[in-house]
């Protein structure tokens, strides 16, 4: 059976800022700050209390979504 491995660097981070989303992806930040809204990209959840704190962007969920759809 062949197999197939695909290699990327990856953050080193499980959580990123839409700037640095906006980095490894190149997708423009603008772009990204409209796929948050549209809650297109999991964040980790905010401080109770603090609702102008950052979004973080959830790599780790990203990536199990992605092996999940992986064929």
């Amino acid at each position: 059976m062949d197999t197939t491995s695909i290699v990327f660097n990856a953050p080193l981070s499980p959580f990123v800022t839409v700037e640095k989303f906006s980095e490894i992806t190149g997708i423009k930040k603008a772009q990204v700050e409209k796929m948050l809204h549209e809650r297109k990209l999991p964040i980790r959840p905010k401080t109770p209390g603090r609702p102008r704190e950052k979004p973080l962007i959830n790599m780790v969920a990203l990536m199990k979504e992605a092996n999940g759809l992986a064929y």
